[in-house]
This record gives structure tokens, sequence and C-alpha cells, in this order.
């Protein structure tokens, strides 16, 4: 007997589809879970395939892996980190800024890879996750091609060097 998916899996899954159908991933998988988590896989920036995990577990959405061969001691990781901590300050506007008490945003990395996550509060999930591809859109749309990123986006991500938005 298969176990109904959680509700929490539905209102992203209809979240993610709905960015979907407007274009803003070419393709996505619908989630597959295992154990308590659930992953949806996309392909998105760049052409890449990106995972989004739910893990109500520990509260968390995640985009593992979304910026591959960063250092952690690298100037572009701590620009990085700043670029993304404006958006729970009171600098940007409320429409784009991280409410504290539906989610908190974290930054790591491991093995040169950086992961973005939200820990969900008070069962926001659907906002935390649109939280998530918001920001991941921006280091995608406004970090990386407003920064000396050039050379990372063609070595690490596969931009077309001949492209004629790059």
């Amino acid at each position: 007997m298969r176990r109904k998916a959680p509700a929490h899996d539905q209102v992203i899954s209809d979240l993610l589809i709905g960015y979907a159908e407007h274009g803003v991933f070419r393709s996505l998988s619908h989630g597959e879970r295992s154990g308590n988590k659930t992953t949806f896989k996309m392909i998105w920036h760049h052409g890449r395939s990106f995972r989004l995990v739910v893990d109500p577990a520990t509260d968390v959405v995640s985009f593992p892996a979304l910026l591959p061969g960063v250092p952690a001691r690298s100037a572009m990781l701590k620009e990085l980190r700043a670029f993304l901590r404006q958006f729970e300050s009171t600098d940007v506007p409320e429409h784009r800024r991280i409410d504290p008490a539906k989610g908190r945003l974290r930054i790591a990395v491991r093995a040169g890879e950086v992961s973005l996550a939200m820990a969900v509060r008070k069962d926001e999930w659907e906002y935390c996750t649109r939280k998530l591809v918001h920001l991941a859109q921006e280091v995608f749309m406004i970090f990386l091609p407003d920064g000396p990123y050039y050379d990372y986006r063609v070595e690490q991500l596969g931009l077309d060097p001949e492209a004629v938005w790059a």
C-alpha cells in the first residue's frame, strides 16, 4: 500500500508545477519520496539539473549543490553571503524580504558546492519554497551576471561564451 504524500508535498508540487507552466523551469519531475524526504528535479539555469529537497523531519526545504566549484573561503562566497543576507534585512522592499517569522535562510558549502535552504517555521512550506526559488533566481539573474563571475559561469555552469546575453 502506497503512503499518501504529506499535504506540504502537494502544496510545493503545485507551486513548482505553476512555475514550470509559466516557463521558469524547462522541465520538472514530480516529487520522488525517499523516507521522509521528497525531491523535485528541474532543468533550469544554463540547462542544468537542480534538486529541490523537502525534509519535514528537519523542517527544511533546500537546493543542495546550487552552485558548484565555490571554494569555502573565497571572495565569491563572501560576496554571495552578503548578497543573500540583504534579503533578511529591511534594506529591501517587504515583498522581496524573508519574513523571519515564516522562515530563515541557510547558506552552506560542502566540498565546494553551495547549498541554499530555508528553515520552515509555522508550517510555511509554500512561503519558504517560493522565497527559496526567488533567491536562487536572484543568484543566477543578478548576482552572477552583475558580478565578476563571467569565467565562473563559463567554466562551472557551462555558459556558452558565444551567447549574446553573456
